[in-house]
């Protein structure tokens, strides 16, 4: 494990974000941090999961939200027997976050806005939300 490797070093790390791919799915993400390898060691030993971040496109996710089409149309299939649709991998990215970034709010109107707040506040209700544009973030947030 890489990260394991980096601990080892000795140097002091505050923060590691792993990023994973826009179509993964959140809970075999978190699930490596129990996993441990052959040789009996697991990413939990060395680092916490402190936050799963889910980012939102504002501008297109009700739109993405109510279209059947599968992820295999799109290339985005984990195994040739994944049968998921796009809006069922976006609930399931929304589910597990306990931070969701909407991107591209810049490009909404403030009616616009609330409506997309009120849809991922009723996926998950406890998660933070948090307004972005052109991807940018406070790194205090």
């Amino acid at each position: 494990i890489e990260l394991a490797q980096l601990a080892a070093q000795g140097d002091e790390l505050d923060h590691v974000v792993v990023e994973s791919s826009g179509i993964s799915e959140p809970l075999p993400v978190a699930e490596t941090f129990t996993f441990r390898d052959g040789n009996g060691i697991s990413l939990g030993d060395v680092a916490k999961l402190d936050s799963l971040v889910t980012v939102v496109d504002g501008a297109t996710f009700p739109d993405e939200l109510h279209v059947m089409d599968d992820l295999r149309s799109r290339g985005w299939e984990v195994s040739e027997d994944d049968e998921r649709t796009v809006s069922q991998l976006l609930c399931d990215q929304l589910e597990f976050a306990n931070i969701i970034i909407m991107n591209k709010m810049d490009l909404l109107e403030e009616e616009e806005r609330g409506r997309l707040r009120a849809i991922l506040g009723r996926f998950n209700p406890t998660a933070q939300l948090i307004e972005s544009a052109w991807g940018r973030v406070d790194p205090q947030k």
